[in-house]
Parts: structure tokens; sequence; C-alpha cells
């Protein structure tokens, strides 16, 4: 089920750097009986039915057949993004992306307002430096409704738009550009690496999101223009997977499509997408100094990027091959550099070049250049030609796991229809090739070390690399006056009532059972692709034990023994999250290889400990950076909000610095002996499998782990606090910011299976009233979110946050009060309620599409004490919410209310002294 866990602060770290401490862990061999040998991917073949329309029109639509879920990704791709921006209006392509989820079709809602009502569960778009994608994913009853709004999205998607939505719409990103934003960084951090990539008038150069100056030169009349030359036919390729009828869909698309969209006569033959031969990658002059930049973070960072070859081809598979094996190598530079905390990569495909961009974080910034030299350091180990035969050995196998663990994971990422339908997209638009997602997995399987060598040494030269500091400071992007407001729109996202989607009435067979030591297993078979996934829940999480020893034992512990093998040993992608209430490992992979993840995870379970040297690096090189993070204005904000929530309940406690300096290796093994024991641990398995043949290796590697043990007691349901009249005021101050960091939660109940529809209800009402009012119609913010955290106890607390314009600070926390009191006083206006509901149904519907999905909504009731079957049954407990049991728990949320803010103190003093008088 949906839902947001307490997690903790340290749970968004830098994946590197438990590589790091992985380097620490034991490697004892030996072979495990009637499992697949080491090395051995047990995985069949699976192909999904496709049809290829090439339209007289231009229009290319591909149609992939897979019928795991009754859900239909839709994804459309426009094959125009930054670099197609026209000098000095950088950022137009972007804002024509947001634009067309504004427009408005004979007289109609909003687009936005439209695809909810159509019943689409998750919808998004994005705009690269090459294209423009637009992402749906509905229940497949509302595939035909999409299509056509698809159309008209499309063919005009600036249709109703007035000045006055396009001054609001650019106000809106202007604060995006200020916050973490559609690139994956914080404000302007792509921009700058960008520029310091690619010559300047390269059209890679050109910022994704544009510039303060750039956004105020573009005008409704440049966005009508670009419109006219990039979004037609011919430039656009859409795909459509899922549960789909291949045979019904061409008369579907005649149905939908507009005649220009669709054609007439001959298919129109495409001009290729992607040159020949491929362009040589275009390369910025190496800066004389280190470039160096301010942004809100939370300590420094270095980037260093490599222009690479171009994407979207066969040949370019060799460059993810690269990116995975630079990411046990860069974890080394920790061992070499105590200032460097955590080290990440990404690899950003283009169709002239592509980058590859590695993120360093680091602790204090006191020495970056000699920083940068250690990762290079590490980069040029990767592809070092001058080995000792051992040595050739080593990396011959390195090669070999890492082939496993990149084939695996593309097709773990194939599960998910969305990220497939994306995929295909890119590769369908540039090779003109609907295959061409077929052709890359072939050419993938194909590769050898030597090509991946070669490749490396070739392009991952040191004078190739280009560096970025990123220091701790503001985005530079001046305070905006407020714009004049929008009128509401008036129209509400209610879905016509019906018949519930297929998603949300297919039964799901779950087999539960106990083992004979204590450990609960639930069975969730689901055919269609040959993977399975395997999660463990341990109550306990961090606060249970001493203070900060839940923390620590997440960095340094690992496996002691690894008779069963290693994850990378079979393709498996393995991994651990800390929660407040309780820990959770996971593993997946080929389904032939399940025996292997259980013995695996046993192994785990059972020998998993620490030693004083991992102790000794997670003091060197995380504590200083830790220490660090506690100084940063959204900890320090966040701390004193659990602690207003909770008070002195254990919920209300964050691990500080100096807790985690006073932790053990003794604390560490007595926390691991306490939470790691069969009667605390729930398991969950997932995917194609035949429950009878699963259950003898349950039995075998699960049961035979070790004594039954005793549950770890959840916390006591923390006291609800006094009621009051004003909100408790928490300031936390951010010196020259421009924007306010607002956070407004309130506690709530106890949480039961009944009350978690309530409080998801309140969550979304608030959340789709302030996206209009202090978004759509002000301008003010980039969006509100809102979330229900829920905990091992009973525990739950409701927040709404949004980062805020500072002129229109005082008026959106108004906004956020007087919406409250209105639904405390008078209950939620129907329409409102039934478009909350109608949203929260489709997302469900949606959201169970994977192995692992599954697993974790599983494992999110069980964590609760719920039974696995409160998932099917949260469909009815939405609808029997009315209007009356939201205005009992808004009226007493607003009793209770915390309200926070990160900003310029005097500013945020004195919106709030408006706001709540």
């Amino acid at each position: 089920m949906p839902r947001s866990h307490l997690v903790s602060a340290r749970s968004e770290r830098p994946r590197a750097v438990m590589g790091l401490l992985a380097l620490l862990a034991l490697s004892l061999s030996a072979c495990a009986t009637m499992l697949p040998a080491r090395g051995t991917v047990v995985m069949r073949d699976v192909n999904f039915p496709l049809r290829d329309f090439k339209l007289p029109s231009g229009l290319r639509v591909v149609v992939e057949e897979d019928r795991r879920a009754p859900v239909v990704a839709v994804v459309a791709l426009v094959g125009t993004g930054s670099s197609g921006d026209p000098a000095g209006r950088e950022g137009l392509a972007h804002m024509v992306e947001h634009l067309a989820f504004r427009s408005r079709h004979e007289g109609s809602a909003s687009m936005w307002t439209r695809l909810e009502r159509a019943g689409a569960g998750r919808f998004n778009a994005f705009t690269g430096m090459d294209y423009t994608r637009y992402e749906t994913l509905v229940p497949r009853e509302s595939l035909p409704e999409l299509l056509h709004l698809e159309a008209q999205r499309l063919s005009t998607p600036l249709q109703g738009i007035t000045e006055e939505v396009f001054t609001v719409e650019r106000e809106v990103v202007r604060n995006e550009l200020r916050e973490g934003n559609e690139t994956g960084y914080v404000g302007q951090v792509f921009e700058w690496v960008q520029a310091a990539s690619f010559p300047a008038d390269h059209p890679y150069a050109r910022p994704v999101i544009g510039t303060h100056g750039s956004l105020s030169r573009i005008t409704l009349a440049d966005a009508q223009r670009f419109v006219r030359k990039h979004y037609q036919p011919d430039n656009v390729t859409l795909v459509i997977t899922g549960d789909v009828d291949l045979e019904a869909m061409e008369a579907l698309l005649k149905e939908h499509l507009p005649e220009s969209w669709y054609g007439s006569g001959l298919p129109l033959a495409v001009s290729p997408r992607l040159p020949q031969p491929a362009p040589e990658p275009p390369l910025a002059p190496k800066a004389s100094k280190l470039i160096a930049h301010e942004a809100a973070l939370p300590s420094p960072e270095l980037y260093l990027s490599w222009v690479l070859p171009r994407g979207f081809d066969e040949a370019s598979v060799v460059q993810e091959f690269v990116r995975s094996s630079l990411s046990v190598a860069l974890g080394r530079a920790m061992l070499h550099d105590g200032d460097i905390a955590g080290i990440s990569s990404e690899l950003i495909p283009g169709t002239r070049a592509s980058m590859l961009l590695v993120r360093v974080v680091l602790i204090s910034g006191a020495h970056p250049d000699k920083s940068a030299e250690t990762v290079l350091d590490q980069v040029y180990s990767v592809w070092d030609t001058a080995l000792a035969a051992r040595d050739v050995l080593t990396r011959q196998l390195d090669f070999q796991r890492m082939h496993r663990n990149v084939t695996v994971g593309m097709a773990l990422d194939s599960q998910d229809l969305l990220g497939r339908a994306i995929r295909r997209a890119e590769l369908t638009h540039y090779t003109l090739d609907a295959l061409a997602y077929g052709s890359t997995q072939t050419a993938l399987e194909a590769l050898d070390g030597s090509k991946v060598t070669s490749f490396a040494y070739h392009w991952l030269q040191r004078d190739r690399a280009r560096v970025v500091l990123v220091k701790p400071g503001e985005s530079g992007v001046p305070a905006l006056a407020a714009v004049q407001g929008l009128p509401p729109d008036e129209e509400t996202a209610v879905r016509p009532q019906g018949p519930l989607p297929a998603a949300l009435t297919t039964p799901v067979p779950i087999t539960s059972m106990r083992l004979g030591n204590g450990m609960e297993v639930l069975l969730v078979p689901r055919p269609g692709m040959p993977l399975v996934s395997v999660g463990v829940m341990l109550g306990g999480g961090e606060v249970s034990g001493k203070q900060g020893v839940a923390e620590v034992t997440e960095w340094v512990s690992f496996p002691k023994s690894s008779y069963e093998g290693s994850p990378g040993d079979y393709g498996l992608r393995s991994f651990t999250r800390l929660y407040r209430d309780h820990l959770r490992y996971g593993v997946e992979g080929a389904a032939g290889n399940v025996g292997n993840m259980l013995a695996i995870m046993s192994e785990r379970l059972s020998s998993t400990g620490t030693e004083n040297e991992a102790l000794r690096v997670y003091r060197e090189n995380v504590m200083p950076w830790r220490k660090a993070l506690d100084a940063d204005p959204e900890a320090k904000a966040e701390r004193a909000l659990q602690r207003a929530l909770y008070g002195e309940h254990p919920y209300g406690h964050s691990t500080s610095f100096e807790e985690l300096e006073q932790v053990t290796q003794s604390d560490v093994e007595g926390w691991l002996s306490q939470v790691h024991r069969p009667a605390n641990a729930v398991a969950v398995i997932s995917g194609e499998f035949e429950p009878q043949q699963v259950l003898p290796l349950v039995q075998q590697y699960l049961g035979g782990w070790g004594s039954k043990g005793a549950p770890v007691e959840a916390p006591p349901l923390p006291a609800m606090p006094a009621p009051t009249a004003k909100p408790e005021l928490l300031f936390t101050p951010r010196p020259g910011a421009t924007q306010g960091h607002v956070q407004l939660a309130c506690r709530l109940p106890e949480v039961t299976a009944e009350a978690a529809a309530r409080y998801g209800l309140m969550a979304e009402v608030m959340r789709r009233h302030l996206w209009r009012q202090v978004r759509e119609q002000m301008g003010a913010t980039y969006g509100f979110q809102t979330r229900v955290s829920v905990a091992r106890g009973g525990a739950a607390y409701l927040l709404l946050e949004g980062v805020v314009e500072d002129s229109q600070l005082s008026a959106s926390m108004t906004a956020m009060r007087s919406v409250m009191a209105a639904y405390a006083r008078e209950g939620v206006p129907a329409a409102e309620l039934e478009g909350a509901r109608s949203r929260l149904l489709a997302e469900q519907a949606v959201s169970l599409t994977t192995s692992w999905a599954w697993v974790d909504a599983v494992l999110d009731s069980r964590v609760l004490g719920w039974d696995a079957e409160a998932i099917t049954r949260r469909p009815a407990l939405l609808q029997a919410v009315t209007s009356a049991d939201l205005r009992k728990e808004f009226a007493a949320c607003t009793e209770r209310l915390v309200v926070g803010i990160v900003g310029d103190e005097a500013q945020a003093r004195k919106a709030a002294q408006a706001a709540f008088p």
C-alpha cells in the first residue's frame, strides 16, 4: 500500500560509501548444493508482441503488449530539447513543456485536470538536451481517453494559454530554477557542468531550465513559434506499452488522432535523426583554475565530467558498462582522501555527444584540487593496461561480474512499464528502428572486456576531465516581485462514477506461513517476467537500542561469511534501508536464481556483523561529514519538527553527531543480535515462481536460520499533544535565502487501515488545493508536497511542505491556514473529496506493476501490524470516507499545528506573524 515512512535523515546518503565499507567484508567461498553454480544466471528469454505504425503524417507509434497487470504506459517523445532553444531564449523548450499541462481545449479544464479526471495514476514530463518527453501511466480502461488527450497536447500544446497564464507559469519555472529540479541536481548545478564541459557555442552548453535573464526574455510569441517548428508529427514518437489489444490499436489511433497527425496515403519517409558518421564529441577548453560556484547544499561537492561519443545507438552500450565499472573503483578514492564522503556517477546520453558525470560529496572542501586528483587516479585504474598477471585475471572476473549485474539489472528495470516505454521511445525515435530496444540488449550481452577497457582508455583520459566545485551558499538568483494571481480553475478532477478498474479488483493470491523458527513468510506469485524479488523486514530501526547504534550499524555491518556466494556472482541487485522503526533488506534477480537469493539472504541474516576496521573507516571518512550535515539548516529544521511533534517519545529524538561518536563495536554487535532474530522477521517473495517449488527452498534456507528469539517490541503509542489556539512556530535561519521552506504539520490519532484512508485523503485534498492556489494561481512555488508519515506503534502525522518565493511567503502560509480552517469548519466540499478519492484510487491502480512494488507494499502493511489483505481492501476504505469524517480529522489537526520555516529569519518571522496573528 502506498505510504510514507519516518525515515532516517541518513537514508539519502551517497551510495558509494556503503560500497567502500563492503570492501572490508570477508570473502569465504564454497559451493551451495542443488543451486545454480556461481557465475550462472538462470533466466528464460522474454519477448512481448509488438506492432509498429509508420503513419502517413510521419508520426511513429510503437505498441507493445504486456499483460502482467491491467495497466498501460504511454510515452510521447518530441525530438527537441534545450539544444533547440534559440540563442538568448534558453529554457524555452522546458517552458513549453510546463505550458502544455496548462493548455485548455474547446473550453475545457486544464490538461493537468483532465489527465487526473481520465484516471492517470502517474504522469510527468521531462526536458533534456535533445528531447521533451511526456509520460503517463493509466489503468487499461483509461487508454482511449488518454490517447485523445495526448493527441490534443501534442498537436496544440499551447491551446488556451493566455499572457496571464504564461506569466504565472514563468514564475513557477523561476522557482524551480533555484530548487532541486528535473535535471536531477540542485538549482543551476547542471547548467554549470554543461558550461564547463561543452564549448560555449555548442547547443549542449545551453542550460535546460534557462537562466534568470533568459526566462525574463521569453515571451508567449516565442513559445508559439517554437511549437509551430518542433511539435510536428514527423518529429514525434509515441510508445504504448501494457495491457493492450494489438489488433484494436489501429482503430483507436484513427479515432483519437487529429486527421493531420494521422495523415493519408503512404507512410512519410523520415530523415535519419542520427547523422552518419557519428560526429566527434565536442569538448570545452580546460579552465586555467578550478571553476567554483555556490548553491543551497549542506556540504561542498565536486562534479567531474567527461564528454563521450553520442548515445542512442548500439555502439553506445559500452558507456553504461564503463559507468558501472567506475562505481567500485571510485569508492576506493575515499580510502586515499579523508575529505571525500561519497561518490556517485550518472550517464547522460545525447545525439551529438554523451556525458559521464561523477558527483563527489566532500566533508569540508579543504583541498578540492587534491580530491579531484584522487578521483582521477581511480578513474585511471579502470583502464590502466600495465597490469600484473594476477591483476589481469582479477579484471576479467570483475568484468564478468559487472556483465551479469548490468544484464540482469536491465531486465529488472524493464519490469517498470513506464521506464521500458521511455527507453523504447528514445531508441526508436533516434534509430528509426522499433526493434532497437532488443538490439541494444543483444549488443550488451555480446560486449567483451577489451572493448570496455579500450573505450575507457580513449575517452576517460585525465586531460579530458572537466571539474566544477559547488560550495554551500545561495543560488544567486535574485528575489522576485509577486505577480498578479489568476482566478481558480473551477473544474475539479472528478472521474465519472463507474466500476473500479481491473487493477483494483483483480484478486492477488498471497500465501502466508510461519516457519518453525518463528519467521513469517509471504509468497506473492506474479508470472510474466522471469524475475523474483525477496524482501525481509526486521523490527527495530533507529529508535531501538542505544541512541545512534542503528545508524552506525547500517554503515559498518556486513555479512561475515559468503559460503553461498555474493549477489554479484548471480547478477543480483541488493540493498539495505534503515527506517525509524525497522530495518529492511532486499535482493532481486533472475527467477532461476531464487534459491541463490534465499541462501544469500539467510547467510546475511545469520552472519552479519562488524569489525573494528569498519568502525575506524566510518569514523575517519563518514563522521566528519555527518557532523557537517548536523549543522545544515534543513537538518536542524527536521530535528526541531520531530521534537515538536513527538516531544520526549523515541520518535521525537533525532540522533546527534555526539551520540554517534559514543557507539562502540560492542554496541553494534549487541544491536544486531537483538534485531537479527527469526521471530523478529517478515519475509516477502514476489515474482515468477511456483509456490510448491519455492517452499522447500524457503524451509531449507530461511527456516534453517538460527534460534527463534523474540520480536523487538514496537514503541508505545505516543500521547497526543494538548490542543492549542495558535500553532507552534519554528524558525531556522538560512541567511541570504530568497525562498522559504515552509512545513506545516500536525499529529494524528493512532493509525489503522481505516484511519490511513482518511489521512491519505486529508493529504491529497490539501496538496491539490495548495497546488492550485499557490502554484497555478500565484506562481509562488514549484509545488507543494504532502505526506502522511506512519510508524510502528500507531504513530502518525500529516506534513505539508513547499519552497515559496519570499515575496509571497505570507500569502502562501495564509492560504495553508485558511483552507485547513475551512475544512475543519465545513468539511471538504464534495467535488474536492471525490477528486482526491479518484486520484488516490488511480495512483494505487498503477502502483503495483513490479515484483518489488509488491514486496514493499506487503512489508509496509506488516510493519504496522496489518495483514497483507489491507492492500486490496484500501479502495473500499477510501470509498467509505465521508466529508464529515475529514471535518473531524481536520478540526483536531488545526488544534495541534506545528509550522516551521527555513529561510531568511526576518522575512520568515514577518510572514508568520501576518499568516498566524
